[in-house]
């Protein structure tokens, strides 16, 4: 989860300033969280106490409320309408990462995915990207290979991952859809060779980088067995003191694994 978050604050700074370029820096002055951590905490929060996730979203929207939400979720956390509103945008997408930590087999983490996706993105394709990406962090961590999570991707999910990065990364434009920037983002991860380089490709294609490296962070993490200490402890350092506690709960809580652990233990050394 960890290593969605600091893909989202990494790729904050690019959203509305694309580069198509691998070599920036990872953080600056300007980096900062956005709606896709917050949600994402905000998941993490409904699922370790139980609570309505739709109810513990509107809340933190309310505490957050500058964090960069799209209109048509502003419009809905504001409201004490809580029908969900046929999203096929990629906040289900960004946010999931949690779902594919808290649970112990991939039929329940796609079951969960679709029901956390489903409290606003009911639309077919904003189930399919929370899927996709909530799959891909479960068999990441359970030790599935690249090819093997492709396949799964490719053949049980729908997506067409046929084209690499370089073929997208001159064309590709500013698009929020999940049919539109999660294949992208999934391809970014699987032409990683680490977790830093993961978020590095999802930057350089440009379009709505902090999501995509958001997106792209989340599997790396969980397929690489850690953030990188110096890339955790700058991330941590800008999240304040509720979201790190939520943090901080999720991975003692629900992510027992020791690769995952180790990920954020010692994060203030």
């Amino acid at each position: 989860m960890l290593g969605a978050i600091a893909g989202d604050i990494i790729g904050s700074v690019y959203e509305w300033n694309n580069i198509k370029t691998k070599e920036f820096n990872l953080f600056t002055p300007w980096s900062r969280y956005t709606d896709d951590t917050v949600l994402t905490v905000a998941l993490a929060d409904a699922i370790l106490t139980r609570k309505s996730y739709g109810e513990v979203m509107k809340a933190y929207y309310h505490q957050y409320p500058g964090a960069g939400y799209g209109g048509t979720f502003v419009k809905w956390a504001s409201s004490d309408d809580t029908t969900p509103y046929n999203s096929w945008g990629n906040g289900s997408a960004m946010r999931t990462s949690p779902v594919g930590y808290a649970y112990a087999t991939l039929e329940e983490v796609l079951a969960k995915a679709e029901h956390f996706a489903g409290f606003t993105h009911n639309h077919p394709e904003g189930v399919k990207g929370a899927k996709a990406v909530s799959s891909a962090i479960f068999l990441a961590r359970s030790g599935s290979s690249k090819k093997e999570i492709k396949s799964f991707i490719t053949d049980t999910i729908g997506y067409d991952l046929s084209r690499s990065l370089s073929d997208i990364r001159p064309g590709y434009r500013f698009d929020v859809s999940c049919q539109g920037s999660v294949p992208e983002a999934l391809t970014a991860f699987l032409e990683s060779v680490s977790y830093e380089d993961a978020v590095r490709n999802a930057v350089s294609i440009g379009g709505d980088s902090d999501t995509i490296a958001c997106i792209a962070g989340g599997i790396a993490e969980a397929y690489y067995g850690e953030v990188p200490s110096g890339i955790r402890r700058q991330a941590l350092d800008i999240l304040d003191e509720r979201l790190k506690h939520i943090v901080a709960s999720f991975y003692t809580d629900i992510i027992t694994s020791t690769a995952a652990e180790n990920s954020f233990s010692n994060n203030n050394s």
